[in-house]
């Protein structure tokens, strides 16, 4: 997580930003002078000082508790994934009916892009909830429009994709929680009725919606899991971060952010920006074509899994793609990005050629890999 933060910072600094719109600076918070006034209280040791900090901080949790009733967006608890503390929600059908997706904001400065929370409506009519975003009222309250919240799924050991699992499953008490293979390396505290997915007997769910694994863990490389699903019935593909496609236009839900913080649209160069920095692509003042060549195939492997996760474990990812792509779908949901776009199994299977010594879907120049290089440097790896 360090790691790539440090890779965000480092695209902002190496390449300019496209021109923005003055952004009005917003005061401290309530939370941020909380935390200040209790480290100087207990770096000088007084007593008085510890009273008055845990004086602000129930004022805080009392203004936290009046901004949850008083506008739908506001999430700063819940969540540690930026922006905070107002998070909009939008919600699309993907699939008539069956399919949902609630789409929030991620972003670091200038670098944003959505993250997806994918709902699947069983044929029972309950609910069955993937990759939970941060629990806004609006957010519950859209979902809960659709049914019961049953089941939620985290289908990766990526922070973003379960960092808000414990507040949710606060509001939907009886809902069963169901979670990939290693967890434990970074849990951040998982509900205690949590249940790992191939592990003991399986779901409820799983002849309406499959799933394959893909786990590796030291000494092969660190921690990392993405689970796929397959919903036969509509024959659509659920994936988290393997399998991605670049819109033309910037996602909807990024207006709510803007292009550095402040709301508003964002124009064809700023989403291009955009695009190639969240990808961890290096910019090189082209653009326009480097934009082009990532958005034009009909999918791409996530540019980070395919330099630094998968090429520490080959042999691993090879066999779960080719074991992915024995099902029949037609098209893919991941959690960022465009969906749902049309992809068959041979597409997909083109966009990780690199596995099996073909040429992939989408092939960098070796000037554009500055920032993977920079990264494999922090968590080791094959060098490229």
């Amino acid at each position: 997580g360090a790691a790539v933060g440090a890779a965000c910072v480092l695209q902002l600094r190496l390449r300019p930003r496209p021109a923005a719109s003055s952004r009005v600076a917003r005061a401290p918070s309530a939370s941020d002078a909380d935390a200040g006034d209790m480290l100087r209280g207990l770096a000088e040791g007084s007593r008085r000082a510890a009273l008055v900090a845990a004086g602000s901080a129930f004022v805080a949790t009392v203004g936290d508790a009046s901004l949850r009733s008083s506008d739908e967006r506001y999430a700063f608890w819940g969540t540690i994934i930026p922006p905070l503390p107002y998070k909009t929600t939008l919600r699309t059908e993907l699939v008539p009916g069956r399919i949902w997706g609630f789409e929030q904001c991620l972003a670091l400065v200038s670098v944003s892009t959505n993250i997806r929370m994918t709902v699947v409506k069983l044929r029972d009519g309950t609910l069955w909830v993937c990759a939970p975003i941060a629990p806004t009222n609006e957010c519950l309250r859209k979902l809960d429009e659709l049914g019961e919240v049953a089941h939620l799924v985290v289908p990766s050991s990526a922070l973003e994709h379960k960092a808000s699992l414990t507040e949710f499953a606060r509001f939907y008490p009886k809902a069963e929680i169901w979670v990939s293979p290693g967890q434990n390396s970074f849990s951040l505290g998982l509900p205690s009725r949590s249940k790992v997915l191939g592990q003991g007997s399986p779901p409820p769910w799983a002849s309406e919606l499959e799933f394959k694994i893909f786990f590796v863990e030291p000494p092969i490389t660190d921690n990392f899991a993405e689970v796929a699903f397959f919903h036969t019935e509509t024959q659509t593909l659920l994936v988290t971060d393997c399998a991605l496609k670049l819109p033309t236009e910037a996602p909807p839900v990024l207006e709510s952010y803007g292009y550095d913080g402040t709301p508003g649209p964002i124009s064809p160069e700023q989403w291009r920006y955009k695009a190639i920095a969240f990808n961890f692509v290096t910019g090189r003042d082209r653009d326009v074509s480097d934009f082009e060549a990532l958005s034009r195939p009909p999918a791409i492997v996530n540019p980070l899994l395919r330099f630094i996760v998968y090429r520490r474990c080959p042999a691993q990812a090879a066999a779960w793609v080719q074991d992915v792509a024995k099902w029949p779908f037609k098209r893919i949901i991941p959690a960022h990005l465009k969906a749902p776009f049309d992809c068959t199994p041979a597409q997909f299977l083109d966009a990780f050629g690199f596995l099996f010594g073909k040429t992939s879907s989408w092939e960098p120049d070796d000037e554009q890999l500055s920032t993977l290089r920079f990264l494999r440097e922090q968590v080791g790896g094959p060098t490229f």
